[in-house]
Order: structure tokens, then sequence, then C-alpha cells
């Protein structure tokens, strides 16, 4: 019995021809083989599968794991990135907004006592309204939002203009006479995946260049 069917062949040198010469040519060969074995299995009326059926799908197995399987966690780890920099753009965009809605001064920053700044864009995020200015969680100040640290292969770079640890916005929805770049860094390996998010001081935020945060990133 041929594990090979009429319809797995043609999808088969559809995939073989995208790989290279030396791959193409050895499976080409494996697959007029297995039309042999077809032609002797008509004979024949055998049941089950021979030793060259296996020989067969283990080599093309083989070939279509160590191609495949790097393209999919690659895929993954993209999905990943495209993902947490999507989450970081609308937290931005979402402190803006409260800042707007609430008429106060409003700030994103990292904690790690929910209550003071720190320079560390690795720790949780939090976003509190700061009706004093002070850049100080207060007690009687709302404490917004909270995110989840970062996974242990994803680190978050924040320069801004002079040196400022958070990004604060005002009641107008401007930030606090500060603009930066955010760069968002996830490696696995030696795989970079890197984004960058720029803050202008009115506070809008677009996308920045990649190579800008690679640069970020490998700094």
């Amino acid at each position: 019995m041929n594990i090979f069917t009429p319809q797995i062949k043609p999808r088969l040198k559809e995939i073989i021809s995208k790989k290279n010469r030396v791959t193409k040519n050895v499976l080409l060969a494996l697959i007029n083989i297995s039309y042999i074995e077809d032609l002797r299995y008509i004979k024949k009326r055998a049941s089950g599968f021979t030793l060259l059926n296996l020989l067969i799908a283990l080599a093309v197995s083989s070939v279509l794991a160590t191609s495949g399987i790097p393209a999919i966690f690659d895929s993954y780890y993209y999905y990943r990135a495209n993902t947490s920099y999507n989450e970081l753009f609308t937290l931005i965009q979402f402190t803006r907004l409260q800042a707007v809605n609430n008429h106060s001064p409003t700030l994103l920053c990292p904690t790690i006592d929910n209550i003071n700044c720190t320079n560390d864009w690795n720790q949780t995020l939090m976003i509190f309204v700061d009706s004093n200015d002070d850049k100080i969680k207060d007690a009687s100040e709302e404490l917004v939002r909270i995110t989840t640290k970062l996974n242990i292969d994803e680190t978050i770079k924040w320069n801004a203009w002079g040196g400022k640890t958070y990004l604060g916005f005002k009641a107008d929805g401007s930030t606090s006479n500060q603009n930066g770049r955010l760069s968002y860094c996830l490696t696995k390996g030696k795989k970079l995946h890197a984004h960058q998010i720029v803050i202008s001081k009115t506070g809008r935020a677009r996308r920045g260049r990649d190579e800008k945060a690679i640069e970020k990133c490998n700094a």
C-alpha cells in the first residue's frame, strides 16, 4: 500500500518546487519510486506499508519539518511582538484620553510599589490621575489601570526629553513639555522583533521606524 495518494502527490510537488535544487531532485526521485510502488501494489494487491514506503515518508517528513517548523515559530514571535506593540500604543492613547476626560494631569510610568515611578520600563506599568502634578501617586489619587510585568524575553526602552522616566499628559492632551520614543524589543535567540512609538509634545503618538527601534534595542 502506497502512502502517497493521487491527491497528496500534486500537493507534494507544489511544495517541492519551492525547495533548493538538491532537495527537489531527491524528493522527486522518491516520488517517482513511489509511482513504481503503486504499479507493484496494483499487480500484487498487497496490503500494509512496505519498507520503502516508510523510508520515503521519513525522508519527506524530515525535509518538511526542518523547513516548516522554524517558519512557524518565527511567525509566532512576529505575532507576539505586534500584539504587544499594539497594546502599548493603545495604553498611551488611553492615558491621554483619561487626562482630557478628567481635566487633570495623568501619568503612565513603570512602578514597583504602585506609588512611585521608576526608570525600568520592564516593570509593571501604571496609569494614575496626578491631580497635584507631583509625579507620585498619592492615596487620594485614582489608579486608573495597571498592567502585568513583561515576559523575560521582552524589554521596553523609553528615551524622553530631559531624561524623564514617565510619560505625562496634561488636561489639554499635550505632554508635560516632553517628547520621546518608546522602543519595544522581543528577542528570541538571534532574532529580534522591534517596534517604536514616537510621542510628540502635542501628545500625538505615531509608529516610528523599525530600524530606529532595532538601534535602541541593541544599544
